[in-house]
């Protein structure tokens, strides 16, 4: 049998990426004060230029932090893996409680993660995500447990009843011990948006316990901006790097039927297939020039691996990929034709 502890010495930060987000992310603070069990830090990792604030906000956010009650972490570029990987570094909490910044948490929410801690093989915790109070939520197929790692991280929903041991996870709703999480190396920094599912894999493939629990639930609000929103006007994930992360976890982690439908499929779905460029056929020509560097992109970076600060020598096998990269566009410039090169840039490929 597990050996069993109180949870109630356990620390635990509360995290919270935020990136284009005031409105939603001072709310999101708000619910976390209001919790039946207040998490021991609340740590905001802000993507957003500080200029993008209302002056209220910027005030409520520095009051907040002038005081103690959050920890505002500024982050230049926005990178929410980046983001996760800074807050490990902030904090010495034993326990990292992930959530969007878009968020209504039940009250019990810190205390629904806290609880399985008891439980010392236990090591990370998915909530549930839904998208109202009123959603429906589904009976756990019977097959669940017995399929592979990789097809429960593609296949999971919304289910109604507690899971022992599964290979998924919610990135915005999900909490880990810190030791855990080192161990695996942390997030992986080539994943721009969508990074969930490679951290779940990891940790279960490395043989950490993960605890599905429907009652430690959020209503993710869906903000239509910021965040890792593909479909926002203004996002900064133009062109190919939309779809990047799709095509680099299906490297990563997919083969065969899996690798078409959850990689090939996917990633057009963020790219020539994304509805708000499907409409306008004029953007076809450059969408699929992007889909197709993206997965270049992607495979070459399979190839350099995961990269985090919590990986021996990471820098050089980054600046490796990057050097590669540059080395690529350098021979386009050489051979390209002119109109090729002007949409490159367009693209962001080159400058």
């Amino acid at each position: 049998m597990a050996s069993t502890a109180s949870h109630h010495h356990l620390t635990i930060a509360a995290i919270v990426p935020s990136f284009r987000r005031g409105r939603y992310l001072i709310e999101t603070i708000k619910h976390l004060y209001r919790q039946t069990r207040p998490p021991n830090e609340i740590i905001v990792v802000d993507q957003t230029p500080i200029e993008e604030y209302t002056l209220d906000q910027r005030q409520w956010l520095r009051e907040e932090c002038d005081a103690g009650r959050i920890r505002w972490v500024h982050q230049k570029e926005p990178a929410v893996s980046r983001a996760r990987n800074r807050a490990i570094q902030e904090t010495q909490c034993e326990v990292l409680l992930y959530l969007d910044d878009d968020i209504i948490p039940d009250r019990t929410l810190v205390g629904r993660h806290l609880c399985h801690y008891t439980d010392q093989s236990v090591s990370g915790v998915t909530g549930l995500v839904v998208h109202s109070a009123e959603e429906r939520l589904v009976p756990v197929p019977g097959d669940f447990s017995a399929r592979s790692p990789e097809v429960q991280a593609y296949t999971y929903q919304a289910f109604e009843s507690p899971l022992h041991g599964v290979a998924f996870m919610y990135g915005g709703n999900f909490s880990v011990r810190r030791a855990a999480l080192l161990a695996v190396q942390g997030w992986d920094e080539h994943i721009l948006n969508y990074g969930d599912r490679d951290l779940g894999l990891r940790l279960a493939k490395a043989g950490i316990r993960i605890d599905y629990d429907p009652a430690a639930r959020i209503i993710h609000l869906c903000a239509p901006i910021g965040g890792t929103r593909v479909t926002d006007p203004y996002t900064p994930w133009r062109g190919w790097r939309r779809c990047v992360s799709v095509w680099y976890l299906a490297f990563r982690h997919l083969h065969g039927p899996m690798f078409v439908r959850f990689g090939a499929v996917r990633a057009g779905r963020f790219s020539f297939l994304l509805r708000q460029n499907f409409i306008r056929p004029w953007r076809w020509p450059s969408e699929i020039l992007s889909y197709l560097v993206g997965c270049f992109v992607a495979w070459r970076w399979s190839r350099v691996g995961l990269v985090s600060p919590f990986v021996p020598n990471t820098n050089c096998a980054a600046s490796a990929g990057r050097g590669l990269w540059r080395k690529q566009t350098t021979i386009w410039r050489q051979f390209v034709p002119t109109p090729v090169k002007i949409m490159a840039r367009r693209l962001g490929l080159i400058q």
